[in-house]
């Protein structure tokens, strides 16, 4: 399942525009004989983890965490994107404007690896 999360995830920064979770999934249902549930904790836990993976495999491949092009309705990654950062790069993003600033520049990076 994580392919199809990565795929989805690349296209859309192929396209250099981010992603909203919901519409995520929808994608994903699309592309996957599995199906994903749209709404509610399995949701949320299954959308948690691939994203996890795929942004966990991107850097282990040197790569920007390509995660950062899923957001929420509001247009911003949830917390667990940037929790997973500061595992990930040994960071400490103690303020919001520290979690934006992050977040620009990694989106910048993942439009530079991923974009057309």
């Amino acid at each position: 399942m994580i392919d199809k999360f990565e795929k989805v995830l690349k296209n859309a920064a192929r396209s250099k525009r981010t992603i909203t979770y919901s519409q995520l999934l929808k994608e994903v249902n699309l592309i996957s004989d599995r199906k994903v549930p749209l709404k509610g904790k399995v949701a949320v836990f299954i959308l948690s983890k691939n994203l996890q993976g795929v942004c966990r495999r991107s850097v282990e491949a040197g790569k920007p965490m390509l995660g950062a092009v899923a957001v929420s309705r509001k247009g911003y990654p949830s917390e667990g994107f940037f929790r997973l950062a500061q595992e990930i790069y040994g960071i400490q993003l103690k303020t919001d404007e520290d979690r934006r600033i992050f977040w620009q520049n990694e989106l910048k990076k993942v439009f530079e690896e991923f974009g057309d």
